[in-house]
């Protein structure tokens, strides 16, 4: 279609002539309009409005410019129709594309997820063979439950930096908290090859290596939240997830091995090294989307103590409560069979240290599987939250069956650690998208819409910058569940003076069954304030 095609040949004929033009069509922004491959004639006529702002001038004003035009449309003054396109002032600049969630670089993150979870969570899982070591070995007049702080203060921080480096995440320090994390990290693995008493392990493995992994960790899950909506994030979750048994394996066969031919300090040094090749990779890719810079739309801007209440009164409902304290309980419990495993078996059982390192071998392969299967069913099905509560039920039962193969079943037990691997593996990969689901709520709410919403296009109510706020206090309370668990059950395996226990595990088995059921009970009232009792996903 030429110009005169589109009525400003009307003017050469005419040009006192006044001007009709057709009806205004519908607004289009600028963003709108740029999207086409060229412009049409409702573009020309009705061009969009750009705020210019001249220096020197105290107000804004308005102007029509042109796509490409240099001065509004009005009737020439000669037969020949003059289009400039050079433009007076420049266009604002717009906003570079959002990198697309569920794309080729949201899959390569949660591939990089599968070394940090690798090096985080593997060694973590790992702990177990240190713990009997320390027992036996090296600490063989200190009790299992002051060694266990070790572990816990471990596992804590990688749940219990949370809040800290998820407010530092969302102000933008995600490379600081990432890089420098992977450098912590690497300091107090290396460093814990010269440690030789009991306070110098828990400062080198416990609290810095422990500070180095929550770092990385919890800057890691925020920044890979980010990539993936709601319908995905479970798959994500489960492929970054299997760095966690598939690293227990690694390490565990890896520590064996060089604990006995070369001893603790070199095994503790090629352990470092392994760490240290394996987290190049994702120093190398990660990074926030780009979408998620937020600006909050929830939250008003006001200052002081009136914008901290509007925080936690939009924030903290009764269903994120109740899953908190449900996840605070969940985690007492479920990492004890993986502290706490191979002890039992070398001194309850007199297995051999080999056969005992076993069992940990066993849990960490079914819980491999146990990872992808809870995983999909998240994504395809129901969800996180219906799928992680029967997941708590099942760990406990076989925490009971633990319990009910007694002190000299050696088969039940190998059955009964493959079972509480595979089953635990719904917790450990579901906690993380289940948390996801209480980030998006309070943008969906404020918009009007279903949280529990599958339409792809309301993926954009992800944008809350109180994310990380929300995410790192779940975060919290299972990192001081985790700190707590472990060398609670410690101190009752050491307190032998109840005749009436069969052995002495038995106490810190119940306990570990009595918190996961609790658990579950609470994040089953987390579901149900959520959604009611309606068949549906959540």
């Amino acid at each position: 279609m030429s110009v005169s095609d589109m009525g400003i040949n009307q003017y050469s004929r005419d040009p006192e002539a006044g001007t009709t033009l057709s009806p205004r069509p519908p607004p289009r922004t600028l963003q709108s309009a740029l999207s086409r491959i060229s412009l049409t004639s409702s573009d020309v006529m009705y061009p969009v409005e750009l705020l210019n702002t001249t220096r020197g001038h105290e107000h804004h004003i308005r102007e029509h410019q042109f796509l490409g035009l240099g001065r509004p449309l009005a009737p020439p003054r000669s037969s020949t129709t003059s289009i400039s396109t050079l433009r007076d002032k420049p266009l604002p600049p717009i906003s570079p594309n959002l990198e697309p969630q569920n794309g080729r670089t949201a899959w390569l993150h949660a591939t990089a997820a599968f070394l940090v979870v690798f090096n985080c969570w593997g060694m973590a899982n790992a702990y177990g063979l240190f713990q009997a070591y320390y027992e036996s070995y090296y600490l063989p007049h200190t009790t299992p439950s002051a060694i266990a702080w070790i572990g816990s203060t471990q596992l804590a921080l990688v749940f219990g930096l949370g809040v800290p480096v998820g407010r530092l995440v969302d102000k933008g320090y995600f490379r600081l908290m990432f890089h420098a994390g992977t450098l912590v990290m690497m300091i107090g693995i290396f460093a814990t090859s010269w440690c030789k008493e009991l306070w110098s392990l828990w400062l080198a493995q416990g609290l810095v290596t422990g500070l180095g992994m929550g770092m990385v960790f919890c800057s890691g899950i925020v920044a890979l939240m980010t990539w993936f909506d709601e319908r995905k994030i479970g798959i994500a979750m489960g492929l970054g997830a299997a760095g966690s048994c598939v690293g227990g394996i690694v390490y565990v066969l890896l520590a064996r091995h060089f604990l006995i031919s070369h001893g603790f300090a070199t095994t503790m040094r090629i352990l470092g090294g392994v760490a240290a090749a394996t987290m190049i990779p994702p120093n190398l890719i990660f990074k926030m989307r780009r979408q998620a810079h937020w600006s909050s739309t929830s939250t008003p801007a006001v200052k002081g103590l009136k914008r901290r209440l509007t925080v936690l009164r939009t924030s903290l409902s009764t269903s994120y409560l109740l899953a908190a304290s449900g996840m605070f309980f969940a985690f007492m419990g479920v990492y004890f069979g993986f502290v706490y495993m191979v002890s039992f078996a070398s001194t309850v059982l007199k297995m051999s240290n080999t056969a005992a390192t076993n069992l940990l071998i066993f849990m960490l392969a079914a819980n491999l599987p146990g990872r992808f299967l809870p995983a999909l069913i998240s994504d395809k099905c129901i969800g996180p939250l219906n799928t992680i509560i029967p997941s708590i039920f099942l760990s406990a039962a076989a925490i009971g069956l633990w319990i009910a193969s007694g002190e000299h079943n050696k088969g039940t037990l190998t059955v009964m650690a493959c079972f509480y691997g595979f089953v635990s593996a719904g917790i450990q990969v579901l906690y993380a998208p289940a948390v996801y689901t209480f980030c998006l709520e309070p943008t969906a709410e404020a918009a009007g819409l279903d949280p529990l919403s599958r339409n792809e296009s309301q993926a954009s109510r992800l944008a809350s910058n109180r994310m990380g706020l929300k995410a790192g206090g779940i975060f919290t309370c299972v990192g001081l569940a985790c700190l707590l668990g472990t060398p609670i059950g410690g101190a009752l395996i050491s307190y032998r003076t109840d005749k009436a226990l069969d052995h002495p595990y038995l106490g810190a088995q119940i306990l570990a069954a009595a918190s996961l059921l609790i658990g579950g009970c609470l994040l089953l009232g987390s579901r149900v304030a959520r959604v009611g009792w309606e068949a549906r996903r959540a």
